[in-house]
């Protein structure tokens, strides 16, 4: 947690101490042009008195800003520093009157409260808003204060104030010159009206336009960061109805062309992951897209388990059915086994006519052959329950096999520049497919591999079937069944 001391480095005190001393110059040379009591004083005394004054002032904001250093509740640091340096300014300008007053009793009461109002508009008015925007120059905001509602600062109260203080100033130190004018009597009591009429209506102007201009900025700035969360939190629909011809204009197409450009990333993504896996799509999306790398072919060596699920006897179905109600026999069928499959984590790799591949284990190794064959049993439930309404909508029963191997093979980009297909290659792919051809000869609906087996829990009650030679592979495998 920031605080105060921290802030003061060694540019923020130069800077400090500047503001001080340029008070100090501005209220010598005002003095001594046109304060008839004031300027009789000798310029080595009056300058003595405003140094005084200066030291006073500076000691006055050091204890201040040590005393309360840590920062307030409801209040950014900055600001904080700024009512700080507001309230040095008084006192300094309530130390100056006090001094004059002890110093110099026979001055009469106008000259002390000239003193007073040098400090106070000068000082508190303006100078404070110059060590404002230094303290805000130097600062940087943690994290917990931008994200936290009650801490941030509004560009619109920052505009107001600035407006008000910087017309009101000049304003009522013109006001007071002509009542001092008027009291020495070099004006007369109608123009002093008419002047002070002028200025009260420029005040009052001018504190009007600040405070419609400053609704206007807070309106559409909240508009802005309302949209800015919405579109974090995954709103892309979001839009902006704002027509300024101004920055804040611009900021709101920006937003506005953003979100359409992240709506139109998560519909391409959504997509993509209907013809791929969702994951493989998000990586895709991630590595090539959001990060702007180069699209690499090939790929890397990595353990997988491989399922493969067949349609039994679909050539003599898809004789006899319509073109049209086939394909959507199949589709029905292949979202049935695709939701078992991502239900376990797996990624479809690809559909081959009627059949379907399946990998488990891509993204996360641990457990992918208890994830694979617990897909297998949900395959065979899920299809179970399809043909349960088949039967109640007069439609050909459906059966098929499913196997399950695992071993090491590349998995990666394969095709061209212009056509790419992210799948996975090597003897496991082929050795799965062979078992699961045997599940028909077998007259067995689920198989797996010894490899598998020995990695399945015991909740799955592998068991073993025969060792067979599988065509296209040089050694015997044993072949296991586990129970539906």
């Amino acid at each position: 947690m920031k605080t105060i001391m921290q802030l003061l480095t060694f540019k923020v005190r130069l800077f400090l101490t500047l503001t001080s001393l340029s008070a100090l110059f501005f209220i010598e040379t005002y003095c001594t042009s046109v304060c008839s009591f004031i300027d009789g004083l000798s310029r080595y005394e009056l300058f003595f008195n405003l140094s005084a004054i200066f030291l006073f002032q500076m000691l006055v904001r050091e204890v201040l800003y040590r005393t309360f250093s840590t920062p307030w509740k409801r209040v950014t640091l900055v600001r904080q520093a700024y009512y700080l340096s507001i309230l040095s300014w008084i006192i300094a300008g309530i130390g100056a009157s006090l001094l004059h007053y002890f110093r110099y009793p026979y001055f009469p009461a106008g000259s002390h409260l000239k003193l007073l109002s040098s400090y106070w508009i000068l000082g508190g008015g303006v100078l404070a808003q110059l060590e404002y925007v230094v303290f805000e120059h130097y600062y940087i905001a943690p994290k917990s204060d931008i994200s936290n509602h009650l801490f941030k600062e509004r560009i619109s109260r920052r505009i107001l104030e600035s407006l008000i203080i910087f017309t009101l100033a000049p304003t009522i130190t013109m006001l007071l010159t002509v009542m001092r004018y008027n009291y020495e009597g070099i004006l007369d009591q109608h123009v002093t009206s008419e002047l002070l009429y002028i200025g009260l209506l420029s005040i009052t102007a001018a504190i009007t336009v600040a405070f419609l201009i400053g609704k206007m900025l807070k309106k559409d700035t909240a508009q802005i960061i309302t949209s800015v969360k919405a579109v974090a939190k995954g709103n892309f629909d979001t839009r902006i109805d704002m027509h300024r011809p101004d920055e804040l204009g611009e900021i709101a197409e920006g937003i506005n062309e953003m979100s359409e450009g992240l709506r139109l990333r998560e519909q391409i993504k959504d997509a993509f992951g209907r013809f791929v896996n969702p994951k493989t799509a998000a990586t895709f999306i991630d590595k090539f897209v959001k990060d702007g790398s180069s699209i690499k072919m090939g790929g890397q060596k990595q353990h997988v388990v491989i399922l493969m699920a067949d349609l039994r006897d679909f050539t003599a179905l898809s004789e006899t059915m319509e073109p049209d109600a086939l394909i959507t026999l199949l589709n029905r069928y292949f979202g049935a086994m695709v939701e078992a499959i991502h239900s376990e984590e797996g990624e479809v790799d690809k559909f081959m006519g009627d059949a379907i591949m399946a990998v488990f284990g891509l993204t996360d190794a641990k457990d992918a052959e208890n994830a694979a064959v617990s897909a297998a049993i949900k395959m065979r439930s899920a299809l179970k329950r399809l043909n349960e309404t088949f039967a109640k909508e007069a439609k050909p029963q459906l059966d098929n096999g499913i196997g399950i191997h695992s071993g090491e093979v590349i998995a990666g980009y394969l095709g061209s520049q212009e056509r790419l297909e992210f799948t996975v290659i090597g003897s496991p792919v082929n050795v799965t497919s062979r078992i699961e051809e045997q599940t028909k000869i077998l007259s067995q609906n689920i198989m797996i591999s010894e490899a598998v087996a020995k990695k399945v829990d015991e909740r799955f009650k592998s068991h073993f079937i025969e060792t067979l030679q599988l065509k296209g592979v040089s050694e015997a495998m044993a072949l296991y069944t586990v129970k539906e």
